[in-house]
């Protein structure tokens, strides 16, 4: 079962508790209930999480793009060489995701909206040439817009992101509170990009 922590590597040693801090934990089929999400909105901009409910986050700016017809070939010769059994329906591709340099995430359309599976290829470098074949995994996805937000749910191990334009970030934790919550995911242990800043300084 893949879940988000192989890709978010920022690793968060303790809890901090923010919005949703009840005992109930928002389920994938709440999260995508009335859910809206057009691609052709994100990909004009960077992005950042400012907040997650996750032991790992990223904290490079995060880039969307439409799978364009060679961006999406190259992928795809990729994906085959290295996983050909996932049997990958191609024409459901509709968004590409890059968190970091050497992360690339296509997200296929699953039928209904804001539903995603998301192929993730994670580039393997290292001194042998040629390179190895990056490693593939799939993960069940729920993306949303809520006004000038995205929420992200992975579905696997029930992490949530929120994520925000680069120049519209929140400044205060009160503020990142606040936004988070417009996302409508319920969990303990929230973070604010803020409260991570701090950590990832410490360590």
């Amino acid at each position: 079962m893949f879940t988000w922590i192989r890709i978010f590597e920022i690793v968060l040693f303790s809890a901090a508790v923010g919005p949703g801090s009840g005992s109930h934990h928002t389920t994938c089929e709440e999260f995508e209930q009335g859910a809206y999400f057009n691609p052709y909105e994100v990909v004009d901009s960077m992005w950042k999480i400012f907040y997650n409910w996750a032991n790992t986050t990223e904290l490079y700016p995060i880039v969307f793009s439409l799978p364009l017809k060679k961006k999406l070939d190259t992928f795809r010769e990729l994906v085959d060489a290295a996983a050909p059994y996932f049997g990958v329906e191609w024409h459901r591709s509709t968004l590409f995701m890059e968190p970091r340099p050497g992360l690339t995430i296509l997200f296929l359309y699953a039928g209904t909206p804001g539903a995603f599976r998301a192929l993730i290829r994670k580039d393997r470098r290292s001194k042998i040439q040629p390179h190895p074949l990056p490693l593939i995994k799939l993960a069940d996805i729920r993306l949303k817009m809520v006004g000038r937000l995205i929420g992200m749910m992975c579905c696997e191990d029930h992490t949530a992101y929120a994520l925000i334009r680069i120049d519209e970030m929140p400044e205060t934790e009160d503020e990142c509170e606040q936004l988070a919550a417009k996302i409508g995911y319920n969990a303990p242990g929230g973070r604010s990009y803020l409260y991570v800043k701090n950590l990832h300084e410490e360590l």
